[in-house]
């Protein structure tokens, strides 16, 4: 029986472009295939408070200072982005899909079910790294706990049978 190709998973705890990421980063891009591959950024997680634009920026800067060159931020801030075959698209090119920090539910709800999150999760089977921080590290669990709610609630479950709580 053949495995299938699987990817490389990276959760972070959080104030993910300060540099003690630094390490865990660049490891990330060689796993991805080295600092030429597309790397998309996902602001979704700061959409709430009207922070995706300068969070993007900054992880664009961010792998950008680690060598890489084909960094774009990924306009999936919604839903409805999430959806968007074209958002779809770019996520499925891509070698390393890095989910910023923010609002975990907002995260959750607005990839679960997507036609972003299936890209997703055939570029991982394809061998792509999936990497998130705070809210992106805490969606892609089995379940993660939410602080607005106070609840365990379940996440997207790409690392099924495991709790993430990052900052606390």
């Amino acid at each position: 029986m053949k495995v299938a190709n699987r990817g490389y998973i990276l959760l972070e705890g959080g104030a993910e472009f300060g540099g003690r990421m630094a390490d865990p980063d660049r490891q990330a891009i060689a796993l991805a295939g080295g600092p030429d591959v597309p790397i998309s950024i996902i602001p979704a997680a700061a959409a709430p408070d009207h922070n995706h634009h300068r969070a993007g920026k900054n992880g664009v800067r961010w792998f950008q200072s680690l060598g890489a060159t084909n960094v774009t931020v990924v306009l999936l801030i919604d839903s409805s982005s999430a959806d968007d075959p074209e958002v779809a698209e770019a996520l499925l090119r891509s070698k390393l899909i890095y989910l910023l920090g923010g609002f975990p539910h907002y995260l959750g709800q607005a990839l679960g079910g997507s036609r972003s999150w299936k890209a997703i999760l055939t570029a991982y089977r394809s061998g792509a790294v999936v990497a998130g921080s705070s809210a992106g590290a805490m969606v892609l669990c089995e379940y993660y706990y939410d602080p607005v709610t106070s609840k365990v609630v379940r996440g997207l479950n790409l690392v099924n049978r495991i709790c993430i709580l990052p900052h606390h």
